[in-house]
């Protein structure tokens, strides 16, 4: 199936996302024995799967959501302590929540899939006193996990994430970044919704200590995503612009219109770009368990501006973002091409 083809799910409503919130632990027992019962049978499919990829998925799949139900856990708890939200250390609490979770998911994800990062050169995080916007390309799995970690581990800044409101329906993850006030962007918006204008609050109470990311493209690059956009294009006579797509095979087309919004209302704030690559092309649950454990590293560049020498004003953003979304795709075909020569 094509990705474009799956279908999206709309957020949950709140009362739902009370009644996950409180069966999760529940859910979790529950394929907790299912996974005890059938991981002996998956043990017998060695002879046909040597590394035994699909095991290992299910494995990490589950701890996973182990790590998701202990973050539930851990907000009741922070709620318990200071039932209003306003203990001094509310958000560094949750940042060491997150945290932690984060850096439990990628050390067992390296152990039992081979999930590792990378880093080219040298990323700076922006300067002290300055917010940080993080503009990254969307594509291949578990990539925003990745720079979420990087955020929060690395450079020890709050995540605030615009992302998709289909992660609602995960508790864990919600409860945190909903507390760290994170934007979820409608996925169905009814008739003269503005979802820059959430974009736009967010950035507008950004702290020193924050690190604001977003990827422009909105959602997951994939080639059939952008073959997809291409003939979208040439169908509505926008030639031009569906040549300029093409000409970017790696990425999608990047919207401006979130990264102006940002800028007019956190004009202080740095801003880094990333580009990554590595794992691009494994777009779907098959691709993923074919390739596990990975051989290739998820490899990151970064290069941060100070917030004076990006524009403002919402047409000269639209250039600078397009300028920007040519190099990273130039980037990430470069190491492509680098990997096939191996």
């Amino acid at each position: 199936m094509k990705i474009t083809s799956l279908p999206s799910l709309p957020a949950p409503p709140y009362w739902l996302r009370l009644v996950l919130q409180a069966i999760v632990p529940f859910v979790g027992i529950f394929f907790s024995l299912v996974f005890v019962v059938v991981a002996p049978f998956m043990l017998l499919l060695w002879p046909w799967d040597r590394h035994l990829a699909l095991l290992r998925c299910l494995f990490l799949a589950l701890y996973i959501m182990w790590e998701d139900i202990g973050l539930v856990v851990e907000c009741w708890y922070l709620r318990l302590r200071s039932p209003r939200g306003t203990s001094p250390t509310w958000d560094e609490d949750h940042l060491a929540l997150i945290r932690q979770a984060l850096n439990n998911v990628m050390f067992t994800a390296g152990k039992v899939v081979g999930f590792k990062i990378d880093v080219e050169g040298m990323i700076t995080v922006g300067r002290p006193g300055h917010p940080l916007v993080v503009i990254s390309r969307h594509a291949g799995p578990a990539d925003s996990l990745a720079i979420a970690w990087l955020l929060a581990s690395t450079a020890g800044r709050i995540p605030r994430i615009v992302l998709a409101d289909v992660m609602l329906w995960d508790p864990g993850i919600a409860m945190v970044l909903q507390r760290l006030d994170s934007y979820f962007v409608p996925s169905r918006s009814g008739a003269g919704d503005d979802r820059s204008r959430g974009v736009a609050d967010l950035a507008s109470t950004l702290s020193s200590k924050d690190a604001m990311l977003i990827f422009p493209e909105g959602r997951n690059w994939a080639p059939d995503r952008h073959e997809d956009l291409v003939e979208r294009l040439r169908a509505r006579g926008e030639h031009a612009r569906a040549d300029r797509v093409a000409s970017r095979p790696w990425v999608l087309e990047a919207r401006s219109r979130g990264v102006a919004a940002i800028r007019d209302n956190a004009p202080d704030a740095d801003v880094m770009v990333v580009a990554h690559t590595g794992l691009d092309m494994l777009t779907g649950p098959g691709p993923v368990i074919r390739a596990v454990p990975f051989r290739n590293r998820l490899l990151f560049r970064g290069i941060t501006y100070r917030s004076e020498d990006v524009p403002t004003d919402p047409d000269e953003v639209a250039t600078w973002l397009d300028a920007e979304w040519d190099e990273v795709n130039d980037w990430v075909d470069s190491h492509v091409r680098r990997r096939e020569k191996l």
